[in-house]
């Protein structure tokens, strides 16, 4: 059997080792010039590994797949010990660790605990600002939620399906089984060691699907690939930009589960520093300016450069990117030189990672809409001879994470496999 695997990110790149691995032929074609998709090591802007797309590893649960690959390669890991290497900002003004700012503050220990009570269950048409207003959650709580829970999620609050984040708000920030870590060898450690012999076909871009007969494929260059059936990993943002055009058209339950879905606008901006800016054991700040979260690559190495990151999503992207990368770089540093007290503050160079803007991806990850709980099953059912992955098809837990795009990839191939032994 022969199979197309359409995009080289996480969810492609597994989709294609696990049929690799069932003796599947599998060929995967990548419009970029690199493989890992939203996940984007770089090696030249510090000296060490600096992550511009996905980050961290989420979790420590044995449904984390990531960690079975950072076992079997021997990659070293940083823990980020949110309660004491954070400093937040409070709504008051006061600069405390996120420990000692949760414990003085019951309003703000809820929005990282979620521990809501008895709270009545959240509706499928309640976006998440609106259902923590109806269970009685402050303004001040609400801008927490903004800064922080929401941030991470990719989008303003009125965008996401509080339903969707129900499972959520049992397993965030439970800080000793629920953290994050950083790959120190750089996340592309582990995507090239996945990728080993894949038959990988770079800068090649699709322009048309057609499955009426198994699945012919032809890219911007003119190329034309057939295969028995194929695994479509495509962001979120292309599938629903039209750029590729599917003959048949997509059944309706596809159309359906794409109009279910938004695309956020995730973004970074990376800062270099000539020397620290904080106590060296400060890895991360909460801060009230925009952007509203920073953490530091640089905490867990030895003798390293200092680089500073900007995590933004949301309204927050949206005020930056209308103010173009040069004056939103500065607004940034701005923000920062606030939050450090460090008036004269000055960066070496910056980067903006702008991923809204990037032809291959047109944002960062997915968000469920309010009224749309069942969006992300509806674009993960399989339509042979094609087949779903990717990021935006994950279960609601698993979204947003290299390690949820792993699953979609191995979920996929599994599928295939299944209808290979019964035919």
């Amino acid at each position: 059997m022969s199979v197309l695997v359409i995009g080289a990110g996480i969810a492609g790149l597994s989709a294609a080792w696990h049929l690799n691995e069932a003796g599947v032929s599998a060929t995967v074609l990548e419009a970029r010039d690199r493989i890992g998709g939203r996940v984007w090591t770089d090696r030249d802007f510090a000296g060490f590994p600096v992550e511009f797309g996905a980050e961290f590893i989420h979790g420590k649960s044995p449904e984390v797949n990531t960690w079975h690959w950072v076992n079997k390669l021997g990659l070293r890991t940083w823990h980020w010990n949110k309660i004491d290497d954070s400093m937040i900002r409070t709504e008051d003004g006061d600069w405390l660790t996120m420990g000692e700012a949760r414990a003085r503050s019951p309003e703000l220990d809820v929005t990282r605990s979620w521990e809501l009570g008895d709270a009545p269950a959240p509706h499928d048409d309640e976006d998440l600002g609106a259902y923590l207003r109806r269970i009685g959650f402050s303004p001040a709580q609400l801008r927490y939620v903004q800064r922080s829970f929401a941030n991470a999620e990719g989008e303003s609050m009125r965008f996401l399906n509080a339903k969707a984040h129900a499972q959520l708000f049992k397993d965030s920030d439970g800080e000793d089984d629920y953290s994050d870590f950083r790959i120190l060898d750089g996340y592309d450690a582990y995507y090239t060691r996945l990728a080993e012999g894949l038959d990988i076909r770079l800068n090649c871009p699709v322009t048309e699907i057609d499955w009426t007969d198994g699945v012919t494929v032809k890219t911007i260059a003119g190329d034309i690939f057939r295969a028995e059936a194929a695994i479509i990993t495509l962001p979120l943002g292309v599938l629903q930009s039209g750029r590729i055009q599917f003959d048949p058209p997509l059944p309706p339950t596809k159309q359906e589960a794409l109009a279910g879905l938004k695309m956020g606008p995730v973004m970074k901006m990376v800062y270099l520093f000539d020397q620290h800016i904080l106590d060296p054991a400060i890895g991360a700040i909460y801060a009230r300016g925009n952007p509203p979260m920073w953490w530091s690559p640089s905490l867990g190495r030895d003798n390293s450069p200092v680089v500073w990151t900007a995590f933004f999503t949301g309204d927050y992207a949206r005020e930056l990117l209308n103010l173009g990368e040069e004056a939103a770089l500065q607004r940034g540093l701005e923000t920062l030189r606030a939050e450090v007290g460090k008036r004269d503050l000055q960066y070496i160079k910056a980067r903006w990672i702008n991923w809204p803007e990037d032809e291959f991806a047109l944002g960062g990850y997915s968000v469920c809409l309010p009224g749309h709980y069942d969006a992300r099953d509806k674009l993960a059912e399989s339509t042979p001879p094609l087949f779903w992955a990717g990021e935006a098809s994950a279960p609601h837990h698993l979204t947003a994470m290299a390690h949820g795009a792993y699953f979609t990839g191995q979920r996929a191939a599994k599928e295939i496999i299944n209808r290979r032994e019964q035919s």
